[in-house]
């Protein structure tokens, strides 16, 4: 199994994120607006819960990893966003979970640039870059 699929600490999903992000997450529980839909953002207690994708057992944060583990065999090395910008499986694997949607979409952190947020839609295996920054998201969120 590997070993970077789950988490077993706080700790460790802490050490994934800058600092003023684990400040603002540890506040309290948040809702955000993104793209005119509502996510959910994760705790780190959250980040570190159990999932199961496509028989794959992960951490929250690493969802799209098991995605991209699945869809590689599919779709092969590269997914599309919006705009027609390629995504390498690996990136994508390699991309945070900050954030989920009732209908099980997700928001994660760009890690082309560690800034950008975007939404990964479970159904389509669709990616749509948003133009907001997780300096933005805090900015917009914070009180």
């Amino acid at each position: 199994m590997d070993e970077n699929l789950i988490l077993q600490t706080v700790d460790l999903a802490q050490n994934l994120f800058a600092k003023n992000y684990c400040n603002f997450i540890k506040e309290k529980e948040r809702t955000v607006t993104v793209e005119g839909e509502e996510f959910e953002l994760l705790s780190f207690e959250k980040m570190i819960e159990l999932t199961n994708i496509n028989d794959m057992e992960v951490s929250e944060v690493r969802a799209l990893k098991a995605y991209a583990n699945t869809l590689k065999d599919v779709l092969g090395p590269t997914v599309y966003d919006q705009k027609g910008h390629g995504w390498s499986m690996l990136m994508l694997s390699a991309s945070l979970t900050i954030g989920k949607n009732t209908e099980g979409d997700l928001l994660f952190l760009d890690r082309h640039n560690s800034k950008t947020l975007c939404i990964f839609r479970h159904d389509d295996a669709s990616i749509f870059k948003t133009k907001v920054t997780l300096y933005k998201l805090i900015k917009a969120y914070s009180e």
